[in-house]
């Protein structure tokens, strides 16, 4: 990654006050985010990014699902990591690079995950 870019993340969160807390912490964190409240807002917003360094995902979504999200956003970004959340412990196989965490989770749960991905962080707290 650039040193002049900041890392990209998609967060998709169909709950709006759950979406906003965790944009918040990624942008606390010197990320740059790109939010959605479904996948198909999600691949929207994803045609027009040249570059994904996360994508992190609540599994049940309306419409589409955040595993087929996760494959639509692979089509595009071949190497972008995948964080999936979820109340449930439903949990399909996995996608190399990426990985699930149970709800409620906290930020520092979420950048330790990312991290243990690859993902660069350039100011996220981990415990």
């Amino acid at each position: 990654m650039s040193q002049d870019r900041r890392p990209v993340v998609l967060v998709v969160e169909d709950e709006p006050l759950l979406r906003e807390m965790v944009a918040y912490e990624f942008e606390l964190s010197g990320f740059e985010v790109i939010d959605a409240g479904s996948a198909e807002e999600a691949l929207q917003r994803l045609s027009t990014l040249r570059v994904l360094d996360l994508l992190f995902t609540d599994i049940r979504l309306p419409g589409m699902d955040g595993w087929s999200l996760a494959h639509e956003v692979r089509a595009v970004h071949a190497d972008a990591p995948v964080i999936y959340a979820s109340g449930n412990t439903e949990r399909q196989t996995l996608l190399p690079r990426s990985e699930f965490i149970q709800k409620p989770y906290r930020p520092e749960q979420i950048f330790r995950v990312a991290a243990d991905l690859g993902v660069d962080l350039p100011a996220a707290p981990i415990d």
